[in-house]
């Protein structure tokens, strides 16, 4: 369907950097702006508990009521389910006594509603030396994959190689980040899954469209059109491409709209993560080899 095309993407690379960069830019303005991302309380530490009221005409302003009274803050966000009335409470880890904390929140609720009428579905208690830990691991792992990264990529194919595909991986995680922001979504252990998987679908992706140009980079000529060989090895793996992630979509919007609340945050990283990890390995990746090398050009030899 698509081996025969030749699109000029690689001559069209400052009007995409341009785009990412107007994208990421925006994206820090606006975590800038609401001073961080919204972090969950798996990193932010915290107490959380998903309630079902089984009275259609409990709201949230009812709930929220009854969690101010206790002491603990008003943060209550209603979960949208067309048959259940669930809420999710959550209050700050305290240093010590969080179980007294949900203790009480679980009476106030069973004074208000009756205890026959709230379903306690689920609690999550993660104090701040956790939720520290949590963070500082997550740090360290990101760091250790790029540096595996840099050094599998570069053994496989070239150092430039290597760094053209960390630059596009960071320019992917900043841009879902940025989404993530926008959309006003926690910052959790499900999305940090999410950005993991990306990076690895991502590279993959990068994999796929350097090996074509490591194919292709097989003689004087090559070198000398360097821009269009990278053009070709980009059009020759245009159609593997769009159908991988097309069908990879598919299932994630599936999960998005049917996998419940739970799943949806991890699903919406993952769908924003593909779209920019396959826009990424065709229009950033490369670019930025081919860029590199009109700065240092190269002189043909085996890869």
């Amino acid at each position: 369907m698509l081996h025969n095309i030749n699109l000029k993407i690689i001559q069209l690379r400052k009007f995409f950097y341009i785009l990412s960069l107007t994208i990421i830019v925006a994206g820090m303005i606006n975590i800038a702006v609401h001073h961080g991302l919204k972090m969950g309380i798996d990193f932010a530490g915290g107490n959380m508990l998903q309630v079902e009221i089984k009275d259609k005409n409990v709201s949230i302003s009812d709930v929220r009521k009854v969690l101010i009274s206790t002491g603990y803050g008003n943060n209550v966000q209603k979960i949208d389910d067309p048959v259940r009335n669930m809420y999710i409470l959550k209050t700050k880890a305290l240093p010590k006594n969080n179980e007294k904390v949900i203790n009480t929140i679980k009476e106030a609720l069973y004074k208000k509603f009756g205890k026959d009428k709230v379903n306690i579905m689920r609690v999550d208690i993660v104090g701040p030396r956790i939720s520290k830990y949590l963070l500082r691991t997550s740090y360290i792992v990101g760091l250790v994959a790029i540096l595996l990264i840099l050094f599998y990529t570069t053994l496989r194919f070239k150092f430039r190689f290597g760094v053209a595909a960390i630059v596009a991986l960071f320019h992917d995680v900043l841009v879902v980040i940025s989404f993530i922001s926008f959309f006003g979504k926690e910052m959790n252990t499900f999305i940090l899954a999410a950005i993991l998987t990306i990076i690895g679908y991502s590279l993959n992706d990068t994999i796929v469209v350097f090996d074509r140009a490591r194919e292709n980079l097989k003689s004087t000529k090559a070198y000398e059109e360097y821009e269009q060989t990278f053009n070709k090895s980009i059009n020759q793996s245009l159609s593997r491409t769009i159908i991988t992630s097309f069908t990879t979509l598919l299932a994630l919007f599936a999960l998005y709209f049917f996998g419940g609340n739970i799943l949806k945050d991890f699903a919406f990283a993952l769908i924003v993560g593909i779209i920019v990890g396959t826009y990424s390995s065709i229009f950033v990746a490369s670019a930025i080899v081919v860029d590199w090398h009109r700065l240092k050009p190269e002189k043909f030899k085996k890869i």
